[in-house]
């Protein structure tokens, strides 16, 4: 697959943006055991399942802290849209 850049929710790929700094929460990649408890959910299948996906949607190898980021951010994108469906409130 091609490299996407920018894509249609308006983020850019991570080589596009530069070294950001990372979430705390995501300093601590690898075995299940060395994960914060943030990221205890995240099992090692699940975090190579994604560095498979999104390796071919960026074009590119992705290591496992963007992979453990992108994670964690689907899931705080998750947790938003369920406040928002219970609530119906978007502030």
């Amino acid at each position: 697959m091609a490299h996407l850049g920018e894509n249609s929710a308006g983020f850019r790929s991570p080589d596009e943006v530069g070294d950001s700094p990372r979430p705390p929460d995501t300093r601590s990649a690898g075995d299940d055991a060395k994960r914060s408890l943030s990221a205890a959910w995240i099992t090692d299948e699940l975090l190579n399942r994604t560095r498979q996906v999104w390796s071919r949607v960026y074009g590119r190898p992705i290591d496992e802290r963007e992979a453990l980021e992108i994670l964690l951010n689907v899931r705080r994108f998750a947790e938003v849209l369920l406040k928002i469906a219970k609530t119906g409130k978007t502030r």
